[in-house]
């Protein structure tokens, strides 16, 4: 059993078998398009807001005659880029057990039903705090737009007076993905699991064995963010040369497509290379709560329903 190996002997036979299945890798991809992979490209090209551009942002929408109708199309827009996320996630979360034989003899669509129920109930408390977040941010920023520069920067400064609730979207992610892995195994993993005895069997796992579960969460985390700021880090410097030749009117040089076409095809590299770190996390929880894959012999990911 995949339990006498180890937290860490658990974590390097995954990393083995995701070396070994590289159609893991594309649902992956999938998973990591509907997470964090999206967000190097767009901080890269987009940039961070100044502070003259949140204080405008923030002016206009609270200022406007469509207030708080305004808000209330973000909210939903927001919520709707939520649901799409899921989605997206969901459906590379049930390929990945699929290909690694641990999904059911059910159709790919009905694996991906229960995988998007289990994936929204386990991210709303992390989405609750979000939107404390945010209205927190509403009330404490207007008030250090306003004041002197002299306690660090402004981003900093507000953060700094909502430490209280960062601390509680940490804890509500790695307790989330904890829940949200554990109980998606035994609803996908077991063909005679209902939806509401995965429920009782993760919360259940969860309490038994806390400090294991969410050990790996904080890890997966942890190697998430690393990438993350990877990422970003070689995006920015591949877009540093295509910055300076858009500001100068070449967009159509050939110079200029060349290396658009080098960029793009660096992040389609980066999402491949985030889809491996999520099949190997996703493959390293199936050993946590299985038999190892290898001992159950993988059938070939299924694609259709």
């Amino acid at each position: 059993m995949s339990r006498q190996r180890g937290w860490l002997g658990n974590a390097a036979a995954a990393a083995n078998l995701t070396a070994g299945r590289a159609d893991a890798w594309l649902a992956g991809s999938l998973c990591a398009l509907g997470y964090l992979a999206w967000l190097p490209l767009l901080v890269t090209v987009a940039g961070l807001p100044s502070r003259s551009d949140l204080a405008f942002a923030g002016a206009r929408l609270f200022s406007s005659g469509s207030f708080p109708l305004n808000v209330l199309l973000l909210g939903s827009l927001a919520a709707l880029l939520l649901l799409v996320g899921c989605l997206v996630a969901a459906l590379g979360d049930a390929a990945i057990l699929r290909s690694t034989g641990r999904g059911t003899h059910r159709s790919l669509t009905h694996d991906t039903e229960a995988a998007f129920g289990i994936v929204l109930l386990a991210a709303l408390p992390a989405v609750a705090t979000l939107a404390a977040i945010a209205i927190g941010i509403a009330i404490v920023a207007p008030g250090e737009f306003g004041a002197p520069d002299l306690d660090g920067p402004l981003l900093l400064r507000i953060a700094a007076q909502l430490l209280p609730l960062w601390l509680v979207l940490v804890a509500t992610v790695l307790v989330g993905q904890a829940f949200g892995a554990v109980t998606m195994r035994r609803a996908i993993g077991v063909e005679e699991g209902t939806l509401t005895s995965a429920l009782r069997a993760g919360l259940g796992d969860l309490v038994r064995n806390p400090l294991r579960r969410l050990g790996v969460a904080a890890t997966g985390t942890a190697a998430d963010l690393l990438a993350i700021a990877l990422a970003l880090a070689l995006l920015r410097v591949l877009w540093a040369p295509i910055r300076v030749e858009l500001a100068g009117g070449g967009l159509l040089s050939p110079g200029v497509l060349i290396l658009l076409v080098g960029f793009v095809a660096t992040w389609l590299a980066i999402v491949l290379l985030f889809g491996a770190l999520h099949a190997w996390i996703s493959n390293w929880w199936s050993l946590e709560l299985g038999p190892a894959a290898d001992e159950v012999g993988p059938p070939a990911l299924e694609v259709g329903p």
